[in-house]
């Protein structure tokens, strides 16, 4: 499967030799094997040009995720005697800090004794040159830019009150426009859209406005007005009942989080394996998991 990923990735038998310092026949006979073992074609061959069928561009994708598993396991054994150590600084939003970055870099210090983090959060997108960073957590669209933007999971976004505020306040999808809100700068005029592709705007004259998401929840919670949240960071305040769904069948954008870093190469082990876990926690917290 290594030797069909260098295959792919060289654009032919050829090449993937030279890279692999084998001959072509034996690069050829690794593929024909792989093929005769599955029972299945992975490549269509021409004079010209290789093509995958369509079990081959899935068994592509597996071949590459071995490739980057057993690059991991190999540098890792290597990093016993050479341990990741010195400074990482790495910038993330306020409302990403106690259930998710925060324990995943103190794991990374207990695992490798000599990092030096530095935690910088803001719900401002910190440029990683300027600030001398060598991670941002970015949540939304992203400007094209050199650097480099790692899937890290998606967030949900919904409206959220106190018992206190709601038993004072009935609220419409009507007259939502005539409630206190908790506004955060990214949410001016933010659209709310239900299953049936009715659009409301998350807007009102009464605004409760705020810098932070971690501010936006604790105002919430203090009954100032509704606020806009990713379900993900007051679901233990759902759960608990301090906080309640308002207009549940309404939901706001659904927006992507990014890891950004500005490495050409592999990333360092200690980013890496940070990468590794933030993807793991993000997905077990979206779940409920945590």
């Amino acid at each position: 499967m290594l030797v069909f990923d260098e295959v792919i990735k060289r654009g032919s038998f050829t090449a993937a030799a030279e890279s692999l310092g084998h001959t072509k026949s034996a690069v050829s006979q690794y593929v024909s094997q792989l093929e005769g073992d599955l029972g299945v074609r992975l490549l269509n061959r021409s004079t010209r040009q290789l093509n995958l069928t369509v079990v081959g561009e899935q068994l592509a994708k597996r071949s590459e995720q071995l490739l980057d598993l057993l690059s991991t396991a190999v540098e890792e054994v290597r990093s016993q005697e050479q341990a990741p150590s010195g400074r990482v600084a790495i910038t993330a939003p306020h409302a990403f800090e106690s259930s998710l970055v925060t324990p995943i870099v103190a794991q990374l210090c207990q695992e490798y004794p000599k990092l030096v983090p530095e935690l910088n959060f803001s719900d401002e997108r910190l440029d990683l040159l300027q600030a001398n960073l060598d991670m941002a957590i970015s949540v939304g669209p992203q400007k094209d830019s050199a650097y480099h933007a790692i899937l890290i999971g998606r967030l949900d976004s919904i409206l959220v009150a106190s018992p206190t505020y709601l038993a004072k306040n009935r609220v419409n999808d009507r007259e939502l426009h005539l409630q206190n809100i908790v506004a955060l700068p990214w949410q001016q005029q933010a659209v709310l859209e239900n299953h049936q592709g009715k659009r409301i705007l998350f807007s009102s004259d009464k605004q409760f406005r705020v810098n932070t998401s971690t501010s936006a929840i604790n105002s919430v919670k203090c009954g100032v007005g509704i606020g806009l949240m990713p379900s993900i960071f007051v679901r233990e305040a759902l759960n608990a009942g301090v906080l309640q769904r308002v207009l549940p069948d309404y939901q706001g954008e659904v927006r992507d989080v990014f890891a950004l870093h500005s490495y050409q190469q592999q990333l360092p082990l200690a980013l890496r394996r940070f990468v590794e876990q933030l993807k793991l926690a993000f997905s077990r917290v979206s779940a409920g998991k945590i």
